[in-house]
């Protein structure tokens, strides 16, 4: 596992219109305001067919995992605390850590999702990788060195999400960042504070590459499509900037005026679009919840403040958004995990801002 780009070795991707429907229809951006010390904020689109019925799950230090179901998993006792959205209940997708860390896996695939390499270290499939790294370091250089001591494998879920084909994105309270991404079977890592943006395939060197066009370009000529190039383009132009905050609100919003730039409006494109059905026939079937399903659409996203210990949702059900403060949990070892189901509906429950009085134990 190298962790420069010079060692990095380009994968040709197969395109079926299978895999060009979940992409387009699984389109996620993730970006990263690290440029002004004291406001390290990042922020995520979660694009879909659906909302993927999210939790937001409060887990405590000393909970133990597993890393898979296998004799060979990685094993583990939560050492941070954090507040992570899952899909369905049972997928871990998005959160942060009580240390500034925080993590997003998006659709993302290019070959074998399975690390080719590691043979002889434990198993950590697709479901745990944002729960192990989050538990267990505080910062993105630790996170990174601690791939070292897994195997990376997928797992396919019977949910309505793409639970096997992710890449992840990290960053943390310093500005250190870095995206992680299994090419033919290569774990293939970026790490740099410089890595401000992830979306979804092509590879994040065929993205870096393709961002070289647009240096120095006039706003006349930004890329405005949704495809996953043009996103990462527009994304960070915008990152890039951002101006000086003068409080947390102003860097919460700037963020998020960046990640509004790459949102998919409800039901775009409309459902009826051959890919777009495709992917739903993927999934569908899996969800527990179909009347929520309004067509493709950004239907969530997420704020995590790491300078201020602040984690946000925003539904597409919702004008508003609710949010948790992390200084205010109990993260010690003996407290019971806690959740708060079906997020994306609290403004149905007449719910916004601070929700932590609404989260039970499991």
């Amino acid at each position: 596992m190298k962790n420069t780009l010079s060692s990095l070795v380009a994968v040709a991707m197969g395109a079926t219109l299978t895999v060009a429907a979940i992409g387009s229809a699984s389109a996620c951006t993730r970006a990263f305001l690290n440029t002004h010390p004291g406001y390290m904020v990042s922020a995520r689109n979660l694009d879909f067919f659906g909302p993927v019925d999210p939790s937001l799950v409060i887990t405590p230090q000393g909970v133990k995992h597993s890393g898979s179901d296998g004799p060979g998993a990685k094993q583990w006792e939560t050492r941070y605390g954090s507040v992570v959205i899952y899909a369905d209940g049972v997928f871990p997708m998005d959160g942060m850590n009580e240390k500034g860390l925080a993590g997003h896996t998006q659709y993302y695939t290019n070959g074998k999702q399975a690390q080719a390499d590691n043979q002889d270290k434990p198993e950590l499939d697709s479901r745990a990788w944002l729960s192990y790294l989050l538990d267990n370091y505080a910062t993105v250089d630790e996170a990174v060195k601690g791939l070292e001591d897994v195997r990376l494998v997928a797992k396919k879920l019977p949910i309505d999400y793409a639970s096997d084909t992710k890449h992840i994105a990290l960053e943390d309270v310093t500005g250190d960042s870095a995206i992680i991404e299994i090419d033919n079977g290569k774990v293939n890592i970026y790490h740099s504070r410089n890595y401000r943006v992830m979306t979804n395939p092509p590879s994040y060197a065929q993205q870096l590459e393709n961002l070289k066009k647009y240096q120095g370009v006039d706003d006349n000529h930004i890329p405005g499509t949704q495809s996953a190039e043009d996103r990462f383009v527009r994304t960070s132009i915008g990152v890039k900037n951002i101006p000086q905050p003068d409080n947390k609100a102003q860097a919460q919003g700037f963020i998020l005026s960046v990640v509004n730039n790459a949102a998919f409006p409800i039901n775009y494109p409309d459902a009826s679009d051959p890919m777009v059905k495709a992917v739903t026939d993927a999934y569908l079937k899996y969800s527990k919840f179909p009347q929520e399903n309004k067509g493709t659409s950004t239907y969530w996203t997420t704020l995590a403040d790491l300078s201020h210990a602040e984690y946000h949702f925003k539904s597409v059900f919702a004008p508003s958004e609710v949010m948790v403060k992390l200084k205010e949990i109990n993260f010690s070892a003996g407290q019971p995990v806690k959740r708060i189901d079906h997020l994306q509906n609290y403004a149905q429950q007449g719910w916004q801002g601070d929700v932590l009085k609404y989260a039970t134990a499991s």
